[in-house]
């Protein structure tokens, strides 16, 4: 019996910390799958390049050419005629559409690597709750293995007459809780497999994942300076940049309503070349509606502009305020001298076996806690890294 249950207790305590071995952060990078918000991301992008080459130069769009030809059938005889024309819509705002190349030149860089970092910092998240999950785990079924040998303890107690009948009722109730914890542990960490494997390439059995080590947090004043200067806040500025000329570019499309027209035509002996222009003409009250959308769409994105850099401020604050009064991380704590001398106790008959588990649920919850406490230590430093990663630029 007592081989039994320190073969439990070394279980328990040894179990969160064996997987240092198994998959590590570094290997599920190498499984990693294409992030669909990354790639909408860079679709949407693609897209804008799209939308800004079919403009160029001073033309609102790329040149129609049409030819034509037919038979002309006359008294001196058959010929045929042809006919070339050309259509240019023209864009006489060459200054709008070059600010959104530009800016989207810029937003581009800045984007595609914040993209790719707010990808890592998904799959990171990721594994955290995976790995936090499976920790967790393991305790509360070791948990479980404990508790139905110290019930065999107390059942031997009650029989000999040492602890009260109510004493093995009291640790079947704790034994039912533990089950049900048990059940809702197994649930947690399935589902966060599953939210795992849709980042990376990973079976659908769970592989145990290892310890993330320690969680070695910045000084408080470092994320400061890095944030002012970061990708972050640079793609944040750079992408309120490129919408604002977007829009300009947009409102310039709408508004173009002149394009160049030619004509060259053979009609049997005769030649005829032709030049001019067109104008489109507006419909009713069009455009008082542009200016009216231009307005309010303006007004928009200054609101927007404002809001998006309120916001982010707001976050990076955020985690500097729980950085600065998140104290010193160790690993998950090894729990092994507490809960022998619990044991212990009990096997001696200085502890009942209810007051015992009160103990052990007492030191089990702790060591739940430190798991949880290195799982948010590595998460507020990954919200960190991306916070204030560095401009590749």
């Amino acid at each position: 019996m007592e081989k039994a249950l320190l073969l439990f207790v070394s279980i328990l305590v040894a179990g969160p910390l064996m997987a240092q071995s198994d998959l590590t952060f570094e290997a599920l990078l190498t499984r990693a799958k294409p992030d669909p918000t990354q790639l909408r991301g860079e679709a949407d992008l693609a897209t804008l390049h799209r939308e800004l080459a079919a403009t160029g130069g001073i033309f609102r769009e790329g040149p129609t050419i049409a030819v034509e030809a037919g038979r002309r059938v006359s008294s001196t005889g058959n010929s045929t005629d042809k006919v070339a024309q050309v259509d240019a819509p023209l864009l006489l705002a060459p200054g709008v559409r070059r600010t959104a190349r530009h800016a989207l030149e810029a937003s581009t860089r800045t984007s595609l690597s914040l993209l790719k970092a707010e990808s890592r910092q998904r799959l990171r998240m990721a594994y955290l709750e995976a790995w936090s999950t499976q920790a967790q785990l393991q305790v509360r079924e070791s948990q479980v293995l404990a508790t139905e040998a110290w019930l065999r303890v107390a059942q031997a107690r009650v029989a000999s007459g040492s602890d009260p009948a109510f004493q093995v009722d009291l640790v079947l109730g704790d034994q039912y809780r533990q089950h049900a914890e048990l059940g809702e542990a197994h649930r947690l960490a399935s589902e966060a497999w599953a939210h795992l494997r849709s980042f990376a390439d990973l079976p659908l059995e769970p592989l145990s994942l290892a310890d993330p080590g320690p969680a070695e947090l910045p000084d408080p004043a470092t994320p400061a300076k890095a944030f002012e200067r970061s990708l972050l806040r640079r793609a944040v500025t750079e992408r309120l940049a490129r919408e604002q000329s977007q829009f300009e570019l947009q409102q310039a499309l709408h508004g173009a309503r002149w394009s160049l027209r030619g004509s060259h035509a053979s009609e049997g002996d005769e030649t005829v070349t032709r030049f001019g222009i067109a104008l489109r003409l507006p419909r009713s009250g069009e455009g008082r509606a542009l200016r009216g959308e231009a307005s309010a769409v303006r007004r928009a994105l200054d609101r927007e502009r404002e809001y998006a850099i309120l916001q982010l401020e707001s976050r990076f604050q955020t985690a500097l305020a729980r950085l600065r009064t998140f104290g010193a991380v160790p690993l998950p704590l090894a729990f092994e001298s507490a809960l022998a001398a619990v044991d212990l106790r009990l096997r001696e008959g200085k502890e009942r076996p209810s007051d015992a588990l009160l103990l052990r649920r007492q030191v089990l919850e702790a060591q739940i806690a430190s798991i949880q406490r290195l799982r948010d230590a590595h998460a507020l430093l990954a919200e960190l890294e991306v916070m204030t990663l560095g401009d590749p630029s």
